[in-house]
């Protein structure tokens, strides 16, 4: 529609002056009738049936620079407007159309066209504006239905296109996603891609690949839940058994016989490693850890009382350095640090095999106090340092589950802090323990 609005002044400008041309031509096509006529005379009713059939008022000729009145007809007092035809303008012909169709008041047109075969001569017609007037009305309202029903087919056309193109298959792509929220295991609600190489087809790609993905990460969690179930079965048993063969070691441990009390205590340490190992794996798979409490703690307290059950036994012979000053406290909860600290300082006191030396030293930076764990033990192999944080990975010891680690990022990230390893080497290993400083 408004390609059409932008065409309309032109296009009626072409129509005005094609009005005029017809109107010249049948003054034409009278002013041969005239001159076949005998004497060239017709009679007044015949010059008024022919001006009136050509539709003009008035027929003028000049040749050799004479004019002729070759019908003439009463003309009614109003204003005369020259239109040249010989040298048409676009300009004047667009300012003389609007012209018209305003008609402010009735006047006549003086036409002037070039006279055939006397090149010097030009044939004047008179016409009244208010019939070019009216006949530009109906041309108007002829272009404004034609324009209405193109606009109405060509938006009905870009609707059943744009429908086709992208609202269909828009839609499609929310009701899959709707169906496959409603039932996500279903494999048969996976969307199928069409062969579309525009931005919708590489939605529709990658909206399956994401319920593709989402269905593996699914049975693999449901796989994980019932293996999860399993193992607390097999761990509950396996308590039971542990802790009958743990009041038989005891007694052993207490024999008189010196292997067999040695003999004894091995046996109590294995049992202990795996009632932990049964433990541990238990509560990795329990609900997760309430939210901490944090309170102001001592670090070189809390330090010194996870060292004490860190390193039991007569085979722990760790020299621990506590280089942490006493005034140095953190915002915690108590219960999460203690767990923390118990499992850096255990699997460091594990790699150095018992022996070796284990540092406890803090930087500040930004506010924010790192704790850093120094041990001496032979590093910790690369094929593990990927995954060191990943439950049931993280392990380099036959039996270590790996939950250690993560279970300790896991509580140092919920007080607001992290553990990362800063450095391994066959020198030794540092792992840093980001807190929050009071």
């Amino acid at each position: 529609m408004f390609a059409e609005i932008a065409i309309f002044l032109p296009s009626a400008a072409a129509f005005r002056s094609q009005w005029l041309q017809d109107r010249v031509q049948a003054a034409r096509l009278v002013v041969i009738g005239v001159e076949i006529a005998e004497d060239m005379m017709v009679s007044e009713d015949v010059a008024k049936q022919m001006l009136e059939t050509a539709g003009i008022k008035a027929v003028r000729i000049n040749r050799d620079g004479i004019s002729e009145i070759v019908l003439p007809a009463p003309l009614e007092p109003g204003d005369n407007s020259l239109v040249d035809l010989r040298n048409p303008s676009i300009g004047q012909a667009l300012v003389d159309t609007c012209d018209s169709l305003l008609l402010r008041q009735p006047k006549y047109l003086r036409v002037i066209d070039q006279l055939p075969g006397n090149e010097g001569g030009f044939l004047e017609v008179m016409v009244l504006e208010a019939d070019l007037a009216h006949e530009l009305f109906a041309f108007s309202v002829r272009t404004f239905w034609m324009s209405l029903i193109i606009s109405v087919l060509a938006g009905a056309f870009i609707y059943a296109v744009l429908l086709y193109v992208l609202v269909r298959p828009m839609r499609n792509l929310s009701n899959a996603m709707t169906r496959f929220r409603q039932s996500p295991e279903d494999p048969t609600l996976i969307a199928i891609p069409s062969n579309r190489r525009d931005e919708i087809g590489a939605a529709e790609e990658d909206l399956a690949l994401l319920q593709t993905e989402v269905q593996q990460a699914l049975g693999q969690k449901a796989r994980l839940a019932a293996l999860g179930e399993a193992v607390a079965k097999i761990n509950h048993d396996m308590r039971n058994i542990l802790t009958s063969a743990q009041l038989v070691s005891d007694r052993l441990a207490d024999s008189d016989d010196p292997s067999t009390r040695k003999m004894g205590e091995r046996l109590v340490r294995s049992i202990d490693r795996g009632v932990a190992l049964s433990r541990t794996t238990l509560e990795y798979g329990r609900s997760p850890d309430p939210e901490p409490i944090p309170q102001t703690l001592s670090l070189f307290l809390a330090l010194e009382d996870a060292w004490l059950d860190a390193c039991m036994g007569p085979t722990c012979k760790v020299k621990w350095q506590n280089q942490v000053e006493r005034n140095v406290d953190v915002k915690v909860d108590p219960d999460h640090l203690y767990r923390i600290l118990v499992n850096l300082l255990r699997n460091a006191s594990q790699a150095m095999q018992g022996a070796g030396e284990l540092i406890a030293e803090v930087t500040t930076t930004n506010g924010a106090i790192e704790l850093q764990i120094t041990d001496t033990g032979p590093g910790i192999p690369q094929k593990i340092q990927d995954e060191l944080f990943t439950p049931f990975s993280g392990s380099s010891r036959k039996e270590g589950s790996g939950l250690g680690l993560a279970i300790a990022r896991e509580l140092a990230r919920a007080n607001q802090g992290d553990l990362v390893l800063k450095l391994t080497s066959k020198k030794g290993t540092v792992f840093g323990v980001k807190l929050v400083a009071v």
